[in-house]
C-alpha cells in the first residue's frame, strides 16, 4: 500500500497544484486585479509595484481556489482510476474502499488546516497591507486615480468618468455629485479638465474647461422639477477631498480585514457586547471563517464516489461536476451572509449547513459505493 498511497499522493498533489494555479489567476483577474493592471497599462506605476499589490490579494484568493482546486484533482484522478479499473484491481485483492480514500480524507485535512491560517491570520493581514499599500500609493500619486474608459467610484461624495486622459490633462469629463443616499445633487459635463493635485491639504482641484451643470434641489433631489439645469462656465473649479477616502483604506473598520483572534475577542468581550446592540454580523463571520475552513474535507468527501460513480476521465467532466458542487455550497454561505443582520433567522447556524449537508451526502455516498 505504500507505493499506492505514495502514487495517490503524487497525483493528486500535481493535479491539485496545476488547478489551484490556473484557479488562482483567473480569479484575480475577475477581482481587484483588473484595477491594479489598468494602472499598469497606464504606466502610472512600476511593475514591482503592481506585482506586490498582486502578491497580497493572493492569500484571499486562495481560501477558496485552495478547497476548489483539491475538489478537481480528487474528481479527476479518481475518475481516471475508475476508468482504467484501478479502483476494481484493488478491491478484488481484498482492499476496501475506506484503506484506499483514508490518505486522501488526510490531505483535506491538511488543506482545511492551511485553509483555516489563512483564514484566521494570513488572509485578513494581506487584505489590510493591501489597503494600505493602496493608499500609499494613491497618497504619492493622486494622478493615479483618474483612469480613462470606468467609472472613478474612489471619492467620498463623487462618481466621474474620463473619456481620454494624457497626464494631468483630461478629455470628456461627467461629474455625479451625490449624497450620503447616492443621490444625485449635481451633474457636470466638460470637455477638458485639468488635475491639480494638493496633497498639503489632502485635496484634489479639478480645473474643468467649457463646463454645463445641472443642480438639483438639497432637500428633495428626487423632484425633477426643482432642477436648475443648463448653467454653463468657461472655467470651474471642483474641489475633491481626499481625507475620507485615506481614512477609510487605512481604518481596520471592516469584519473582512479583522483577523480570526481580534473578532474572537470583540465577541467575548463584555464592553464590545454592551455597545454593539446587534453581535449576530460578528457571530457570523467567526463561525464562517472556521467552517469555511472546512470546505476542502468537504468538497473531497463528495467528490470521491462522485468520481467514481462518473467513471470519466475528461477534464470537462470533472470541471462541471467540480463548478455544481462550488455552486451549491457557496450559494447557501451567500445566503448566511446576506441574512448576517436578522438575528431571529440565525445566520451564524445557517452559515453550516453546506458542511453539514455535503458531509452527510458524502459519507452516504461513500458507503453506497463501497458496497458495489
Amino acid at each position: 500500500m505504500k507505493v499506492f498511497y505514495r502514487y495517490l499522493y503524487q497525483e493528486i498533489l500535481v493535479v491539485s497544484m496545476v488547478t489551484t494555479g490556473v484557479l488562482t489567476f483567473f480569479l484575480l483577474l475577475a477581482n481587484a486585479f483588473r484595477d491594479i493592471f489598468a494602472l499598469l497599462l497606464n504606466h502610472e506605476v512600476s511593475f514591482f509595484v503592481i506585482a506586490k499589490l498582486v502578491l497580497l490579494l493572493i492569500p484571499f484568493v486562495l481560501t477558496f481556489t485552495l478547497p476548489w482546486g483539491l475538489l478537481l484533482a480528487v474528481l479527476l484522478v479518481f475518475g481516471r482510476m475508475s476508468r482504467d479499473q484501478e479502483l476494481t484491481s484493488l478491491k478484488s485483492s481484498g482492499i476496501g474502499l475506506a484503506p484506499i480514500i483514508a490518505p486522501v480524507l488526510l490531505l483535506a485535512f491538511i488543506y482545511s488546516g492551511l485553509t483555516f491560517w489563512i483564514n484566521a491570520s494570513l488572509g485578513p493581514e494581506s487584505r489590510q497591507m493591501f489597503k494600505e499599500e493602496f493608499a500609499e500609493l494613491l497618497r504619492s500619486d493622486p494622478l493615479s486615480f483618474f483612469t480613462s474608459g470606468r467609472v472613478i467610484d474612489e471619492f467620498d461624495g463623487f462618481r466621474l468618468f474620463v473619456g481620454e486622459r494624457q497626464g494631468a490633462h483630461l478629455k470628456d469629463v461627467d461629474i455625479w455629485q451625490i449624497d450620503s443616499q447616492f443621490r444625485v445633487l449635481r451633474t457636470i459635463r466638460a470637455s477638458e479638465a485639468e488635475i491639480v493635485p494638493d496633497l498639503a491639504n489632502e485635496r484634489i482641484i479639478l480645473n474643468l474647461t467649457d463646463a454645463r451643470q445641472d443642480e438639483r434641489s438639497d432637500a428633495d433631489p428626487d423632484d425633477t422639477h426643482k432642477i436648475e439645469s443648463g448653467t454653463r462656465a468657461e472655467s470651474l473649479p471642483i474641489e475633491i477631498p481626499l481625507n475620507p477616502l485615506f481614512n477609510r483604506l487605512q481604518e481596520r473598520k471592516s469584519v473582512g480585514v479583522l483577523t480570526l483572534g481580534e473578532i474572537g475577542r470583540q465577541v467575548f468581550d463584555p464592553v464590545q457586547i454592551i455597545r454593539t446592540p446587534n453581535m449576530t454580523p460578528l457571530l457570523t463571520e467567526l463561525q464562517k471563517r472556521i467552517a469555511l475552513s472546512l470546505s476542502s474535507f468537504t468538497f473531497v468527501l463528495v467528490a470521491i464516489p462522485l468520481a467514481i460513480q462518473a467513471q470519466r476521465r475528461e477534464t470537462s467532466v470533472g470541471l462541471a461536476l467540480s463548478l455544481a458542487i462550488v455552486a451549491a455550497y457557496y450559494l447557501i454561505i451567500i445566503v448566511a451572509e446576506a441574512l448576517k443582520t436578522r438575528t431571529h433567522l440565525m445566520p451564524e447556524v445557517i452559515i453550516w449547513m453546506p458542511n453539514i449537508l455535503f458531509e452527510t451526502l458524502g459519507f452516504i455516498l461513500i458507503l453506497r459505493a463501497n458496497r458495489r
